[in-house]
This record gives structure tokens, sequence and C-alpha cells, in this order.
């Protein structure tokens, strides 16, 4: 069994010693502790060597069962069967991982049972893909949205669990965009829109949210950005596939208020709008809605839940995609090149100018009532 930290030891007696909890209470609160940090999951760069190896691992086997005839992606019904046996057989070792000791073994067999999966979805995906036609509607979303339901509750692998809803996700946005349907493009890619943003918001910013569905809300938020960056690319985002061009509006403002109600989030709910630094921040908010720059907004979005959070890896993300999306949305302006730079400068002032105001108010101290 883990056992507490030190931290955990003083916190535990500062709020014995304060009366903050009751003598009763602390088995239950050990307990919690306890939970908390068997789900702790491991830092961000053992994660992404972990992605590389199992990635790599993944590949390699599914290069040999081609070369050596044993699976055949010119057949449709042998894809399915193999599919079926892979996905059985990693969640089987998925369930086995969860029983064993920590340590080397129990790492050596989470990671077969995630390539196991990996390949049987591969397989399966493929398999009723070919047997249902490439020209389907709607059938490669379907597959993937099944095994993504059949492996999400067993796989241990939370990577697992951010890029197999992220496939679903994306696979939709192809249907949307890729296909030439009677539903309207643009009505149909803000309605994608706003189930992401409900199931992020659901999952990143409740309180109680599940551990275990978190990777979920950050499939969807990858599924924002995805959305987000082809608008940033040019408001006719999406013709060149689909014929027809799309309204930036709707979603624009949706990623507003998105951003504004983030902001009341982190601020502590709706009663601190009384205060003049989130009121302020919350209008400002509005008004940047206002510039046609829907990535800016959800940079600063992800940044904010990124710092509530102290998730390094949202905070990385949303640093580099704020000069990212500000780079798109000045290359994409009908300017010449001295009214750009003009226009880069005078930004800049207005930055300056909103710095100084925070400091003259002191709104730039997080003690600030």
């Amino acid at each position: 069994m883990t056992r507490p930290s030190i931290e955990a030891t003083t916190l535990l007696s500062l709020w014995r010693e304060t009366r903050a909890i009751d003598a009763g209470d602390e088995p239950a609160v050990a307990r919690a502790i306890l939970a908390l940090d068997a789900e702790r999951e491991p830092p961000l760069h053992l994660k992404i060597l972990s992605a590389v190896g199992t990635a790599l691992a993944t590949a390699f086997f599914l290069a040999f069962l081609v070369v050596a005839r044993l699976i055949s992606f010119d057949e449709g019904t042998g894809l399915l069967g193999w599919g079926v046996v892979f996905l059985v057989a990693g969640i089987a070792l998925s369930l086995a991982s969860r029983r064993s000791a920590i340590g080397l073994g129990r790492d050596i067999l989470a990671q077969t049972a995630f390539a196991a999966i990996a390949i049987g979805k591969v397989a399966a995906v493929s398999g009723v893909i070919w047997l249902a036609g490439i020209e389907t509607p709607w059938a490669p979303t379907a597959a993937l949205a099944v095994v993504t339901l059949a492996t999400y509750p067993v796989s241990g692998s939370s990577l697992d669990r951010l890029l197999s809803p992220y496939a679903v996700a994306a696979s939709a946005l192809f249907e949307i965009l890729g296909r030439r349907t009677a539903v309207d493009p643009s009505l149909a890619l803000l309605l994608f829109q706003f189930a992401a943003t409900a199931i992020a918001g659901l999952f990143l910013l409740a309180p109680r949210a599940p551990v275990a569905l978190r990777p979920l809300g950050s499939a969807a938020l990858a599924a924002m950005g995805t959305v987000v960056s082809i608008l940033a690319v040019g408001h006719d985002g999406g013709a060149w596939v689909n014929g027809r061009p799309i309204d930036p509006r709707p979603i624009e403002a949706l990623i507003t208020l998105a951003l504004v109600a983030t902001i009341v989030w982190a601020a502590g709910g709706p009663r601190s709008l009384v205060r003049p630094p989130v009121a302020a921040a919350a209008a400002a908010a509005v008004l940047l809605g206002f510039v046609g720059a829907p990535g800016i907004p959800f940079a600063l979005g992800v940044l904010i839940v990124g710092h509530a959070r102290h998730d390094l890896a949202l905070r990385v993300i949303g640093i580099l995609a704020l000069p990212g999306f500000l780079a798109l949305w000045y290359w994409g302006r009908d300017m010449t090149l001295i009214e750009k730079s003009g226009s880069l400068v005078g930004s800049g002032l207005v930055l300056l100018a909103g710095r100084a105001a925070l400091a003259r108010f002191g709104w730039d101290r997080e003690d600030h009532p």
C-alpha cells in the first residue's frame, strides 16, 4: 500500500490542530489521500517516453503481422475477426495488469495490453470500413465509437483514453466537412463544437469529475482546438472539401462565452463577477470575441484552465498556442506589411497599458479581494 507523504502528514496535523476535522474523521481523510495518491499519474516526460515506446512497439508488431501475412488488409471479415481477437486479448491483459504488483512486470504487462488494444482497434475499424464500404457515411465513426466504448472502462492507459475519443471526434469532424450532405456544415460544426465544449467543461472544470474521465475532457478540448485551427487558417475553412464556406461567427460567440465561463469558474463562481478584476476580465473577453480571432480566446481559456488546475501540460499548450494563433491572425489580415507592423505595435501598447492598469489598481496580486 502506498504510504502518505510527509506533506500529507503535516497537513493532517495542521487540520487536527486547527480543528478543521474531527478525530473521528481522520481515518476517512487518510483513506481519501491514499486513494488520490494511487490515482496519481506519472510525470509528463515519463508519459511521453512511454507513449513513444508503445507507439513504436505497436507499429513494429503490426508491420510484422502484415509482412508475415498473418493479417491482410484486403479482406474485411478476417480483419474484423483479428481485431476482435486482439481487443479481447488486450482487455484481458489490461485487467491482469491491474491485479499485478507495482513494478517492472506490471509496466510491461500494461504496455503489452496497450499495444494489443491499439492493433485490435486498427484491425477492427479497418474491417468495418472494408465491409461497409469506404463511401458509407459515419461507418468509421460508429466503429471507432464502439471500440472506444468497449475498451475505455478497462484501459489502464490515460494516453489510450485520450487518443481513442479524439479519434472518434476527428472522424466525426471529417464526416461534417469531408462529405457533401444536405446538412449545413456551419450548423453541424456549431453543434459539434457545442458538444465538445460541454464535455470538456463537464470533465475538466467540475470539481468532482471522476479522474478516469478526465482524458475524455482532454480529448474534447483537443477537438475544440482542431475546429479553432480550421477557422484560424481561414474563415472559409472547409470549403475545400465540402464545397460550402463555413460561417465562423456562431462558433466565435460560443468560444467567447466559454472563455467568460472559464474566467468566472477560475475566480470562484458567478458571485465573483461583483469583483472589479473579474468583471473587467469578463468584459475584455467579450470585446475580444468581436475581433474575429477564435484561436486567441481559446488559447487564453486553455491557459486559465491549466493555471487553475496546476496542469503543466495545459499551461505549456496554452503558452505555445497563443503566439501561434496570434501569428495566424495577423498573417491572414488583408493588410500591407507596414500596416501589420503598425497593428502589432498598437496591440503591444494596448497590452502594456492594460498591464499598467492592473498594477495601478492592484489587480495583479492574487490576494486582491
